[in-house]
């Protein structure tokens, strides 16, 4: 009788202690799965967070407060706070940034490494003949270039145009570059070529001392001033003329009137008859669709805002929409100065605009429509704004004048410039994710005053030139890296949109033979 009691005493003390391990366990894993840990003998528990690193090219050397962890991508433990990363791999630059750790968060970055010594290559070399011209079109695709040779048999110029394609298919194995139209003069004109945002279209433009021509050029294929399309653009000689941004149209725009022209079908439209009392903001978008601000006519009678209307059209002007009809700025400059004062984040927050609003300010000067980050960019003389098709909300980008520079590829945030330098506005960020905050943030030590800054295509880099030296830099400002020297010898240097090359033109000159040497180089940095 006393066996079976003491069985089950020590039965019920069993369960007991399997029921209490079993909860600590529970316990610890809870505690484990959200950051906690052991720590020394003055505090038992400690908070964490976890590192995820993953760069490019992999398998680099990390390094974590200057101690090994392996080789990337690697996931790595580490206390809440600040840590000095750092990754290394033999022929890359060093890459190093102070990366703070939230408790049970994890935190990525994607380091993206610079080679040491840039790989050179001379893609193509032209010798013996005259360089006349280049362009580059606004997507830095294509490089065009034109040379002429005098053929002393029959006393005529002979004007070859060369098509360059910054970013090719790999399967693509066709001459590159590759001669896209051909043509024979007596006299040599002056040459212009207006390139379509994508560089396949061109208005090509000769002029003589009494004639002027305008031909349309297609670069697909290869033709002569006989085989292409000419236009009569005399009745627009007075006008500003530009590309729509879906490359189907032409825009002319003068004091009177703005006037889109289909290149196909070789027709023009009345797009804005214009008033000489008012200033007329308009753009287009890939799209295809032409947007143009209007007075709001229900609050013309306001003195104390600027209301305006948003309308959408085709680009022939048919099918009228309005997209935004809430667009009102305060017109006292007052307003804005408290949130040139105002350093905190609050100022980013999103709001409903109306008449009472005193966080839009400003006459406007600039509307860019982008679908494809779903929102709008608006831009007055004293600040600049971001509207949300989704949310149908805005946001305050600058309480200064700014300049919009180009959106990331990724298309969710975008350069600019205002009195403060270079900085970022993002407007979009994945749920729960830590690492960003919709705002602006300023990209460190970028001097004002350099040019032809670009994103490249992981939406994480920019590239930019200074002081005659192309550079590479992290979208905050650190690990900058020069991968171009001299870039005043080049006519154009770009950075393919899709790879990690600058290629570059240039032209020498040929003093024996009175000819130009013409080469396109390209620079491997990644």
């Amino acid at each position: 009788m006393r066996k079976n009691d003491y069985n089950k005493k020590l039965f019920s003390l069993i369960s007991v202690l399997a029921s209490i391990f079993v909860y600590t366990g529970a316990i610890a894993i809870y505690f484990y799965a959200n950051g906690w840990r052991f720590g020394d003998s003055n505090q038992l528990f400690i908070k964490t967070g976890v590192l995820t690193v993953e760069s490019t090219p992999f398998l680099a050397s990390l390094y974590i407060d200057g101690e090994p962890e392996g080789r990337t991508p690697k996931s790595v433990s580490l206390l809440v706070g600040e840590h000095r990363i750092s990754l290394s791999r033999d022929g890359y630059t060093e890459w190093i940034k102070n990366v703070e750790i939230k408790e049970q968060k994890s935190t990525p970055i994607y380091p993206w490494l610079i080679k040491e010594k840039m790989e050179e290559e001379e893609l193509f070399l032209l010798e013996g003949k005259k360089y006349v011209n280049s362009w580059m079109n606004t997507d830095s695709t294509h490089i065009y270039f034109l040379t002429n040779e005098y053929l002393s048999d029959t006393l005529l110029y002979r004007y070859t145009l060369y098509r360059f394609d910054i970013n090719t298919a790999f399967w693509d194995i066709s001459s590159n570059p590759r001669v896209v139209l051909t043509f024979e003069l007596l006299q040599e004109p002056k040459v212009e070529m207006l390139l379509s945002p994508n560089g396949q279209l061109g208005i090509l433009t000769l002029i003589n001392t009494d004639t002027t021509n305008y031909y349309i050029l297609d670069s697909i294929k290869s033709s002569t001033l006989e085989t292409l399309t000419q236009i009569n653009l005399a009745p627009f000689s007075s006008y500003q003329m530009t590309w729509s941004k879906n490359n189907q149209y032409l825009i002319f725009e003068s004091n009177e009137d703005l006037i889109s022209f289909d290149i196909s079908k070789q027709t023009r439209y009345l797009l804005i008859k214009k008033s000489p009392d008012r200033e007329y903001i308009w753009s287009t978008d890939v799209q295809g669709n032409f947007y143009k601000v209007e007075p709001n006519p229900e609050y013309l009678s306001y003195e104390s805002i600027y209301s305006y209307i948003l309308i959408q059209t085709q680009m022939d002007g048919s099918e009228p929409n309005t997209l935004l009809s809430d667009l009102h700025f305060q017109i006292n400059q007052e307003y804005i100065l408290r949130y040139q004062q105002d350093t905190g984040s609050g100022k980013y927050l999103p709001f409903t605009n109306s008449p009472g609003s005193t966080k839009s300010v400003g006459e406007v000067t600039k509307i860019v429509v982008n679908q494809e980050a779903k929102g709008i960019y608006i831009q007055t003389n004293l600040s600049s704004y971001w509207y949300s098709i989704e949310l149908e909300k805005y946001y305050l980008v600058s309480p200064y004048l700014s300049e919009l520079i180009a959106f990331a590829p990724n298309n969710e945030s975008f350069i600019y410039k205002d009195e403060t330098g270079y900085n970022i506005f993002r407007f979009f960020k994945e749920q729960g994710d830590h690492t960003v905050d919709i705002g602006s943030k300023i990209i460190k030590d970028l001097p004002s005053e350099v040019s032809n800054i670009k994103w490249l295509s992981n939406s994480l880099n920019i590239s930019y030139i200074h002081e005659n030296i192309m550079c590479v830099i992290d979208i905050d400002g650190e690990n900058k890296v020069e991968i171009l020297t001299e870039t005043d010898s080049n006519i154009y240097q770009t950075i393919n949109p899709t790879s990690d090359k600058v290629f570059t033109l240039s032209v020498a000159v040929n003093e024996a033979l009175s000819t130009n040497n013409i080469s396109i180089n390209s620079i491997t940095f990644h």
